[in-house]
């Protein structure tokens, strides 16, 4: 087990205790990650786990709302896989008035959920039976029933035993529809299990291995691959506002590294307007106008009615510490942080999201009080007990719920209160999700210690984002007049004839802008982003308490877009300044050819690349 010494400060040894498992798990991570089960794994088969079992005292103090460290975090992932069939079939019948509920009838769609869900319950059954590590759980059972939207759905129970407490050992893979594609829902996941490669082997077997023999794959353009990890764990110091400035400065993130850009999870700083509102809301907080000091004690009525929240335009001095974020008792600390959040929704999220034309209180996923969701980050399930669910509108948690006069705390959260991270494209493989996993989860323990995150007022990078327009104008006018020509038309189509603008979307400019600009631009552009995230992996390797020896880029590095080092190695010029960065390149065009496999194809069809440029516009 992992051991902490008497001089551990505190942060440090709670994120450690994250990985007291046995010492029989750690050993064989590895192996089981790949699959392989030798003679002597064969032989420490079990029949019955008990409930006092790691595994599953993991899974039921992960859901308790106030132990908010990294040791009882949790994390809910949403593997998407898809293939040709979904996706004409999704282009086909949404161009018709009505056809986007026709598609999620239809009976191919439903046909494949039933038959990939019939296929993990055999499978797990099966493995079961032959005392498989993978199998955590010993009961399994398959039920069907209606997402939020009212879409058929099927669930996999997974259970542990009957001396368990009433859904306390019970784990629930969920596997639904979605837009072009089929989607899973695993939550809550205790964090902890990213390390245990049994729980590995169980994502490749079953949530990536079952749909791939279906005749579904993951893919850039078709679904995505984002996560969540528990609101609780990130309402403490002032560790949400620091992940969310760390996104707002280095937007190579969710452009180039993490993700592609796209309106499902538009960058914090996609536009000029959308990066003010951030930038703004980021001052606001550490001037203390979130304290509740300055906004006053808030109660559970500010959260039914979502008011109260807004900052205070002249908070008294000392309410902050520059090191450590909101002053105060603990309570005062999560009011202060979850005023911050609620107000991030309204106030920054909701400047030029994603969709922001197709909003409409009958659209699936685009209600108002949704489309701020698409965003590379999203908040809009910080919630407490007795709200209303942001989709289905059932009550929260209702057994939960505290007076309406009590003052707000950490233990009123709903049971799945999350901060969403958007902006992950597919994963073709389990593995490579739980290192995306652990990288947002170690990079954030690496924040603990050192907050306050300065966002950079200016850079490189805006050229392909608020600048996008300039600097298309600058070089070729011809095609903005072509773009916002089309733009006119889009707008009208998407907004139901509402929307009268020539304003061309910031995903659509940033790829025009990277073309327009010079060899020399781009290869600033691409030091700038792969520096950016070079930092990003050492700084979260040295929270990995997996002691990794190495590269701690080896698992990470087939994310950083092939554009970016392409860029690099057309200018060396650009490398000679930075021993680091040429390293970098040198392996990545070493490991092109296995890079490139471990990074998900762009589409199920033939459709072309964003960022391949068209006919049209070269």
């Amino acid at each position: 087990m992992w051991c902490v010494s008497s001089s551990t400060p505190r942060c440090q040894a709670d994120d450690l205790a994250i990985h007291d498992i046995t010492r029989t798990q750690h050993c064989v991570n590895v192996r089981l990650a790949c699959g392989a089960m030798t003679t002597e794994l064969r032989q420490r088969r079990r029949k019955t786990r008990p409930p006092s079992d790691p595994t599953f005292v993991q899974l039921a103090t992960c859901k308790r709302s106030e132990r908010q460290g990294f040791a009882d975090a949790w994390v809910s992932i949403e593997p998407t896989f898809s293939n040709e069939k979904a996706v004409r079939k999704w282009t086909r019948m949404t161009s018709r008035d009505g056809g986007e509920a026709d598609y999620f009838a239809s009976g191919y769609m439903l046909r494949k959920l039933r038959t990939v869900a019939r296929g993990l319950e055999k499978r797990y059954r099966a493995f079961a039976r032959k005392g498989d590590l993978a199998c955590l759980f010993n009961k399994c059972s398959l039920k069907f029933d209606r997402d939020p939207w009212g879409v058929k759905r099927a669930n996999l129970q997974l259970s542990e035993p009957r001396r368990q407490p009433r859904g306390k050992g019970v784990f629930e893979v969920r596997f639904g529809l979605d837009p072009e594609a089929f989607e899973f829902n695993l939550k809550p996941i205790p964090l902890a299990w990213f390390y245990d490669g049994c729980f590995v082997r169980f994502l490749e077997l079953f949530v990536w291995g079952v749909p791939a023999e279906h005749g579904l794959s993951a893919s850039m353009a078709h679904g995505g691959g984002q996560f969540s990890f528990s609101a609780k764990t990130f309402l403490k110091g002032s560790l949400l506002a620091d992940d969310i400035a760390t996104k707002l400065d280095h937007p190579e993130l969710s452009c180039w590294i993490l993700d592609y850009p796209n309106a499902d999870a538009r960058s914090f700083r996609a536009t000029t307007r959308r990066f003010r509102a951030f930038q703004t809301i980021l001052e606001q907080y550490w001037a203390g106008a979130f304290h509740p000091r300055a906004i006053g004690v808030l109660t559970v009525e500010n959260a039914l009615l979502d008011r109260g929240f807004s900052p205070a335009a002249q908070p008294p001095p000392g309410l902050m510490d520059a090191r450590r974020g909101p002053r105060g008792t603990a309570r005062e600390v999560f009011q202060t942080n979850f005023a911050f959040g609620r107000k991030v929704r309204w106030n920054a999220q909701n400047v030029d999201p994603g969709y922001w034309q197709v909003s409409h209180p009958d659209e699936y996923g685009f209600r108002p009080d949704q489309v701020m969701r698409y965003s590379e980050g999203n908040l809009n399930r910080l919630q407490i007990a007795g709200e209303w669910h942001v989709k289905s509108g059932k009550v929260l948690d209702p057994a939960d719920i505290a007076g309406l006069d009590d003052p707000l705390d950490v233990a009123m959260l709903y049971e799945e209160a999350c901060w969403e991270q958007r902006a992950q494209m597919s994963k073709g493989t389990a593995h490579d999700m739980v290192e995306a996993v652990l990288l947002d989860a170690h990079h954030a323990q690496w924040l603990l210690d050192h907050p306050h995150v300065r966002v950079r007022s200016s850079l490189l990078q805006d050229q392909l984002l608020g600048d996008a327009e300039r600097t298309v104008a600058r070089v070729d006018q011809k095609t903005l007049s072509r773009l916002k020509r089309e733009a006119v038309a889009s707008n009208l189509a998407d907004s139901r004839r509402r929307i009268k603008s020539d304003r061309i979307e910031p995903e659509t400019l940033f790829w025009a802008a990277w073309h327009a600009l010079s060899d020399g631009e781009r290869a600033g552009i691409a030091r700038e982003a792969v520096l950016g995230f070079l930092e990003r992996v050492h700084n979260a390797a040295s929270r990995d308490p997996r002691r990794r020896a190495g590269d701690p880029m080896e698992a990470h590095r087939h994310r950083v877009h092939p554009l970016l080092w392409r860029a690099l190695l057309a200018q060396p010029r650009a490398l000679a300044a930075d021993a680091d960065l040429a390293r970098e390149t040198r392996r990545w065009r070493d490991q092109e050819a296995e890079c490139l496999v471990r990074r998900p194809p762009w589409s199920v069809t033939s459709e072309k690349p964003p960022w391949e440029p068209s006919i049209s516009s070269r």
